[in-house]
C-alpha cells in the first residue's frame, strides 16, 4: 500500500542500482496501441489553463498500468469502473482507455517492449531507466510549460515537499519531461508475531541476536500449537531485496547496505553490495537456511509466494514496510483472529545502532507520449487526485480508503503523494489529538485515521480489520510510525548517495551486474558456493563494470557539491 510510506524532506538515492532479477511473463490483456490522446477533435476546457476545467465534450486518454495483488474492488466494479474513473470523466471529462495491464511481476517487461517497438501510451507510468532510455529516444512530451499553466497551486505544494528534488530528477536539459511520484521514504521495519512471542514466553528483541533466537524458536517450538514442524523464521524471497518477504532490513542490521550508493570512509561513494559487511551477513543467512528457518523454496518463490505463507500463518518475522498491516497481516489476522503483529525498529548486531537504508522519495514518474493531442491531460489528473485525497473537498471514505478497508486511491492512474504527510505530519498530529483528545486541529485524513484507533481502543477492530491495521501503523506508541518517526529524530537513516539518472556503464552493464549479484548471494545462501565466494564475485564485478559505473557516480557525485 504506497500510500502508507512514510515522508520526510531527503537527499536520497534512486533506485537505478537495486538488485533486481525479473523472470517475467509478457502476456497481457490487450495488445499495445497506437491511438492517440482524444478521439475528439473539438474538446476544449471550458476556461483556458484551469487545472480542474472540463473537457466537454469528453475526451479520451489510453493508459497501461500494472495492477498489484493488494487491489481490491467492490462487488460490480473493476479498473475501468470506479469511483476514480467516474470521478475523472464527471469532473473533468476524461475518459481513461487501458490499452493492456500486468501484474506488477510481469510489467517491467512489458513495458520495455512497448518501449522498444514504439507501442507506447498516452500515459504511461516508468521507472527511472525507462524515463532515461525514453528521453533519449525523443519519445517524452515536454510538460515543462504544461505544468506551469495547469498544475493546481496545491499539487504544486505537495510536489515540492522534498525541497524540489523530486521535480529535478525528472528534468533533462531543461525540459521536465515526467510527473514524478513524489513520497518519503523512513526505510523498513522488524515485524513480529506477538502471539508466538508470548506463547513461547520470549522477550521482545532488543538486538540481531535476540531477533536470530527469537527465529529459531518459532522454527522449533511449534508456535501454532498444531503439533507439527511447518513454521518458519524470517520471511524472504527470491529477489532478496525486493517485494515482500526483502531480507534488506536483516542486513541492515549488520551495517550493510546491498543495492545502495554509500559514502565510504574516504567520503568515495561506493557500492554497498560489494562491501566486506555483506560477507558476514550472507554467512549467517546461510546458517538459517540449512538450519531450515528460511523456506529451502525462497529462491523459487516471489514476493506474492511469501506472503501467502504470511498469511497462512508459517513465518514470525517478517523485515519490510510501515504498511504491512492492512496486507498482507490482516488477512492473515482474518484467518486467524490471534494472529497478532508488532513492529520493531532494526535491531543491531553489535553496541553501534544500525541504520536503515533509505531510498530517493520518488518510486516512478508518469510520462506523456511525446505528439499525444492533449498531454495536459496527465496534469488534471494529478490535480484532481491531489484535491481529493488532501484538499479542500476531500472524502477519505469515498476516495481513499473506504469503511471496509478497500484502498480505493489505488484505482487513480495518476498520484502523487506529499513527502511530510505520514512522518512527521500525520503520526504527530495523531499523538497530540490522542493525548489531548482535541481531534479539531486534524485534516481529513488524519481524523479519519483518528476515529479508527479511537475504534480499535473502545474494542471494534473495524470491517477488515481497518481499526486494527490503522492502530498497528499510526497508534503513537507500539506502531509502525513510531518507529520511523524515531529513526528520523534519532539519525538512523543511511540516506543513499546517488540520485541521478543511470550513467552511462550503468545503461549498458547493470542489469548484468545485477543479475550476476543476485546469482551469487543466491548460491552462497543456499549452500551451492562457499562464503569465500564472495571474494571472487567482488574482483568479478568490478571488472565487468562495476568500477566504471562507481567512477561515474562520483564524477556525478562532484556535480552536486
Amino acid at each position: 500500500m504506497q500510500k502508507r510510506n512514510s515522508k520526510f524532506i531527503v537527499l536520497i538515492s534512486i533506485v537505478s542500482f537495486t538488485l533486481l532479477a525479473s523472470a517475467c511473463s509478457t502476456t497481457s490483456t490487450t495488445e499495445p496501441s497506437k491511438t492517440s490522446m482524444a478521439p475528439t477533435e473539438s474538446a476544449t476546457t471550458i476556461k483556458k489553463n484551469d487545472p480542474f476545467g472540463k473537457y466537454d465534450p469528453p475526451i479520451e486518454v489510453t493508459a497501461v498500468r500494472s495492477i498489484g495483488a493488494s487491489v481490491k474492488y467492490n462487488p460490480g466494479e473493476d479498473l475501468d469502473n470506479n469511483v476514480w474513473t467516474k470521478e475523472f470523466l464527471n469532473t473533468l471529462g476524461i475518459k481513461i482507455k487501458y490499452t493492456w495491464t500486468a501484474p506488477d511481476a510481469q510489467y517491467q517487461q512489458k513495458l520495455n517492449l512497448s518501449i522498444a517497438s514504439g507501442e507506447i501510451a498516452d500515459i504511461t507510468a516508468v521507472n527511472t531507466t525507462q524515463l532515461k532510455q525514453m528521453e533519449e529516444s525523443g519519445q517524452l512530451e515536454d510538460l515543462t510549460g504544461l505544468y506551469e499553466q495547469y498544475a493546481a497551486p496545491f499539487t504544486k505544494e505537495i510536489m515540492n515537499q522534498d525541497g524540489g528534488l523530486a521535480l529535478k530528477s525528472a528534468t533533462f536539459k531543461g525540459k521536465m519531461l515526467a510527473l514524478p511520484y513524489t513520497a518519503g521514504s523512513l526505510g523498513d521495519v522488524l515485524w513480529i508475531r506477538m502471539d508466538w512471542l508470548k506463547k513461547l514466553n520470549l522477550a521482545e528483541p532488543k538486538t540481531m541476536d535476540d531477533v536470530l533466537q527469537i527465529s529459531e524458536a518459532f522454527f522449533a517450538k511449534d508456535p501454532d500449537g498444531n503439533g507439527k514442524n511447518d513454521t518458519l523464521g524470517i520471511a524472504a524471497n527470491k529477489l532478496i531485496f525486493e517485494d515482500m518477504g526483502s531480507l534488506k532490513g536483516f542486513f541492515n542490521g549488520y551495517h550493510a547496505y546491498p543495492g545502495a550508493w554509500i559514502k565510504n570512509g574516504s567520503g568515495k561513494v561506493v557500492s554497498g553490495s560489494i562491501q566486506p559487511e555483506i560477507k558476514p551477513v550472507l554467512a549467517k543467512l546461510r546458517d538459517l537456511y540449512k538450519a531450515g528457518q528460511i523456506d529451502k523454496e525462497f529462491p523459487v518463490k516471489d514476493g506474492g509466494k511469501a506472503v501467502e505463507s504470511v498469511i497462512a500463518g508459517k513465518y514470525g518475522i517478517m523485515f519490510g514496510s510501515d504498511w504491512f498491516p492492512y496486507y498482507p497481516f490482516a488477512d492473515g489476522k482474518t484467518k486467524d483472529p490471534n494472529m497478532e503483529w508488532k513492529a520493531f525498529a532494526i535491531p543491531s548486531i553489535d553496541d553501534k545502532p544500525a541504520k536503515v537504508t533509505v531510498a530517493f522519495p520518488v518510486s516512478k514518474y508518469f510520462v506523456v507520449k511525446k505528439g499525444a493531442k492533449h498531454p495536459e491531460a496527465a496534469i488534471k489528473l494529478l490535480n484532481l487526485f491531489c484535491e481529493k485525497e488532501w484538499g479542500k473537498t476531500a472524502d477519505i471514505e469515498k476516495y481513499s480508503v473506504a469503511k471496509d478497508g478497500i484502498e480505493l486511491f489505488k484505482y487513480s492512474l495518476v498520484q502523487t503523494w506529499p513527502a511530510l504527510k505520514d512522518i512527521p505530519d500525520t503520526y504527530l498530529a495523531l499523538k497530540d489529538a490522542l493525548e489531548t483528545k482535541d481531534p479539531k486541529k486534524l485534516n481529513a485524513e488524519q481524523k479519519a485515521g483518528y476515529d479508527k484507533i479511537l475504534d480499535f481502543m473502545n474494542g471494534d477492530s473495524g470491517i477488515n480489520l481497518i481499526n486494527w491495521a490503522t492502530m498497528r501503523q499510526k497508534a503513537p506508541t507500539d506502531s509502525s510510525y513510531a518507529v520511523e518517526y524515531n529513526y528520523k529524530k534519532e539519525n538512523l537513516l543511511m540516506v543513499n548517495a546517488f540520485y541521478g539518472a543511470p550513467t552511462p556503464t550503468m545503461k549498458e552493464k547493470s542489469s548484468t551486474l545485477d543479475k550476476m549479484t543476485l546469482e551469487e548471494f543466491t548460491k552462497i545462501i543456499m549452500g551451492v558456493v562457499s562464503v569465500d565466494d564472495f571474494d571472487n564475485f567482488v574482483t568479478q564485478w568490478k571488472k565487468l563494470g562495476g568500477d566504471d559505473i562507481t567512477n561515474e557516480v562520483n564524477v556525478w557525485a562532484e556535480t552536486q557539491k
